[in-house]
């Protein structure tokens, strides 16, 4: 059976990789999980770009960060540009975090930072919250190669 498979399988990919996706936050039964993980070993395209898988490592469980239930198998780069990713920032708002700066009156200022395929495509400071979300929100709306 694993003979018909695009990759060759680690001798615990199965285990690891099922014990991850639930780490990460999937929330599903052993069944699903189940299906989904033989779905995902003879997958060969990504579901939403439709791009050829080129490696085992290119292969990514999306799921809905927020109901835990599982959506696609999809490419890493389509994975990175979720809408819905948990975000590791002190504002909850996406892209955008408060640091310290001694360039600012109040001792801070709000970053925006997004990044494509390893470079920055925008980097700007802001003295509100507010004026980040609107710098944010314009940069998106000019740019949605950045978001599909």
């Amino acid at each position: 059976m694993e003979e018909d498979l695009p990759f060759e399988l680690g001798k615990y990919h199965k285990t690891h990789t099922k014990i991850n996706w639930k780490r990460r936050g999937l929330i599903e039964t052993d069944e699903i999980i189940e299906e989904i993980y033989e779905g995902s070993i003879r997958a060969s395209n990504c579901e939403l770009c439709g791009n050829a898988f080129k490696s085992l490592r290119e292969r990514c469980m999306d799921h809905c960060h927020i109901t835990g239930k599982f959506r696609n198998i999809v490419c890493r780069k389509c994975n990175a540009c979720k809408s819905d990713k948990k975000f590791n920032n002190n504002t909850g708002e996406r892209y955008i975090s408060k640091i310290k700066s001694k360039d600012y009156k109040q001792g801070f200022c709000y970053k925006i930072q997004i990044k494509r395929n390893r470079k920055w495509v925008l980097t700007k400071s802001t003295q509100t919250i507010e004026e980040a979300i609107e710098i944010r929100d314009k940069f998106i709306e000019e740019h949605p190669e950045y978001f599909k």
